[in-house]
């Protein structure tokens, strides 16, 4: 179950009332979405392969994959970390899946993490798990947060029980 959090509470470490800043704060432990990738799309993501057998995607798939968690995301701003490729010569091409990565919001409030995982090569489908707090400041205009009321209710609804 999804707890929620105050929309606009206040950071704790303020020095008055006017330093006041609000934040949305929502948890999304647990959550999962899912995205889809065209051929167009699987074309722009090219998977380069290193000499030790090794392999990773390249070419505009962090820009392609950040488009598509605004959908059930649209406050965290990702930074990708840890993404593999399966190897070609790998023992485990039955078991294991094609490619699993993770990225973490970059806004040091908030602790979001997500994983990534393609079962396939050339798989149709992206499936994404959230850990964490989303913890972003709530005022028009600042960062890179919206706060109108319709995108808070989407992403409330795609995280209520």
């Amino acid at each position: 179950m999804l707890q929620e959090y105050a929309m606009d509470s206040d950071s704790s470490d303020d020095d008055g009332e006017n330093g006041k800043e609000k934040y949305f704060r929502q948890n999304i432990d647990g959550a999962t979405a899912r995205f889809k990738l065209t051929k167009e799309e699987w074309e722009r993501i090219p998977i380069k392969t290193f000499p030790s057998g090794g392999r990773l995607l390249s070419g505009d798939w962090t820009r392609i994959f950040l488009s598509k968690v605004k959908e059930s995301n649209p406050w965290c701003s990702l930074r990708f970390k840890n993404n593999h490729v399966r190897s070609e010569n790998s023992r485990k091409i039955h078991s294991a899946v094609f490619f699993r990565g993770g990225a973490e919001c970059k806004r040091p409030e908030c602790n979001v993490k997500v994983r990534f995982v393609i079962r396939k090569e050339k798989g149709k489908h992206v499936d994404v798990t959230y850990v964490g707090d989303v913890c972003h400041n709530s005022q028009p205009g600042v960062n890179d947060v919206t706060s109108d009321d319709k995108t808070i209710n989407r992403f409330r609804r795609n995280y209520s029980t």
